[in-house]
């Protein structure tokens, strides 16, 4: 659960899962991130610092009868700029989405964003031999993660830019 949240918390990129109590229904809360956010190795040679520009973004968070998050839906505007701290190349997006995480019980999640939102992978994490990689989608993306932590993007529409080039 904590490791979808960081794939969110930018990404998917941005939304933290929020701590929240067994209630008979969702919870909405303020889903707060740091002002600075540094992103090692998710492109194929740098990283990225994505700087908070706007966040209004809320959680919504289901709980199964334990009290465990069930499913999170985020919501709200989010504006980042993403730099590339080995050349100083910045650029500054709305990547509001929305998008909803859904917690499994084997401990995997299935991530289902639409709208714009920043994806991001280091190597590996898509698959052996996959190269890091982090993109804005404009549409919709569904990921599965595995509990180990690996990745498949099962589906993705929309228009793509992919951040490591435009950054590179």
């Amino acid at each position: 659960m904590r490791r979808i949240a960081s794939l969110i918390a930018v990404t998917a990129m941005f939304a933290i899962v929020p701590t929240s109590s067994a209630s008979a229904g969702p919870v909405r809360e303020y889903a707060p991130l740091p002002p600075q956010i540094v992103l090692d190795d998710v492109c194929p040679d740098f990283g990225i610092v994505a700087d908070i520009l706007v966040n209004k973004e809320y959680a919504l968070t289901f709980s199964d009868a334990n009290g465990d998050p069930s499913r999170v839906i985020t919501t709200g505007r989010l504006v980042v700029r993403l730099t590339n701290p080995e050349n100083g190349s910045s650029i500054v997006r709305n990547i509001s989405g929305p998008g909803e995480v859904v917690f499994h019980a084997d401990g995997s999640t299935t991530l289902t964003v639409s709208g714009t939102w920043f994806l991001f992978y280091v190597a590996g994490e898509l698959g052996p031999g996959s190269e890091a990689t982090s993109f804005i989608n404009r549409g919709r993306v569904v990921v599965d993660t595995r509990p180990d932590g690996l990745a498949t993007i099962r589906s993705q529409t929309g228009s793509l830019e992919d951040v490591c080039t435009t950054l590179g």
